[in-house]
């Protein structure tokens, strides 16, 4: 991957032709935008925002125009466009002016507020929506292949279903974000990544409005559904703020690797980990463990 970036940012041609490659191959294999979105932050970043934006013309015209020769619909091309491409590209122009992590994860939070309040207003009862989705798009689908699932759990799941979404969308964009961070860094800064990673840290405002927002989220959840989507963002970002301290804690105290490792794995594996991860990043915001850190 990083002989890909490293190839990308020899020239504007270069950095076009691994763009429009990646987005291509993305219309049959999704992931690969992981990487196309990286090499548009990478641009971004180490280039300039008008580069940035060229690369991102080239991603989504390749995007809308295969996806519309394949299927006839350019719907899975916008979708593509705003899971991959122009998300990341906004954080990249933030992160590039303010050279904060922090400040870019802040403006993805926003961005991802912003669509779900836009969502509820234009579907209102967002389960009631997805159950109707379900019923019409996909059961007719399952059924017809004869795959047996479990109904009742159906109705549960649809409460669910725009704020997994999401999360999924904030730890995606800002992933792709910090890929193309990581490859500026081995190319250009090395150890530069581990110190922007380690110095993750929303402010106290951000981390105040998020707790109440949290709280009453996962209160009132079941009443005011918006609440619940928004606190389940907070407790995305407030991930990644845990994990930052963990990932420092580690360096600073010449840990073994295997600590993170085993963290990861329990991540992926507990879904609970994200809730320990996120209240350490927002105890973090007034108890400073970094600091503490470096003094023991």
């Amino acid at each position: 991957m990083l002989a890909l970036a490293n190839y990308s940012m020899k020239g504007p041609m270069q950095a076009n032709i691994a763009v429009t490659l990646l987005s291509a191959l993305s219309v049959w294999i999704a992931p690969i935008g992981i990487l196309a979105g990286g090499i548009i932050a990478l641009i971004t970043l180490r280039v300039n925002a008008v580069e940035g934006a060229k690369s991102l013309i080239w991603a989504m015209l390749v995007q809308i125009a295969l996806t519309v020769m394949l299927n006839g619909s350019y719907l899975p091309a916008v979708i593509a466009i705003m899971e991959y491409f122009l998300p990341v590209f906004v954080m990249a122009v933030v992160l590039r002016k303010t050279n904060s992590l922090a400040q870019s994860l802040h403006l993805g939070m926003l961005m991802i507020g912003v669509a779900l309040v836009a969502f509820h207003l234009m579907v209102g009862d967002t389960s009631a929506w997805w159950l109707t989705m379900f019923n019409n798009q996909i059961k007719p689908v399952l059924d017809t292949a004869g795959v047996d699932f479990d109904a009742s759990f159906v109705p549960q799941m649809s409460q669910m279903v725009t704020m997994l979404l999401a999360v999924f969308a904030l730890i995606l964009w800002f992933s792709i974000l910090m890929l193309g961070r990581w490859w500026q860094s081995q190319l250009y800064y090395p150890g530069q990544f581990q110190q922007d990673f380690h110095q993750l840290a929303l402010p106290k405002s951000t981390a105040t409005i998020a707790v109440v927002i949290a709280i009453t989220g996962l209160i009132v959840g079941q009443e005011v559904r918006l609440l619940y989507d928004i606190s389940g963002v907070v407790i995305a970002a407030l991930m990644f703020q845990g994990l930052s301290i963990a990932h420092f804690l580690v360096r600073s105290r010449d840990a073994s690797t295997a600590w993170l490792v085993g963290l990861y794995v329990l991540l992926f594996l507990l879904p609970q980990m994200m809730l320990i991860l996120a209240t350490i990043g927002l105890l973090d915001s007034w108890m400073n463990f970094r600091d503490r850190g470096k003094t023991q």
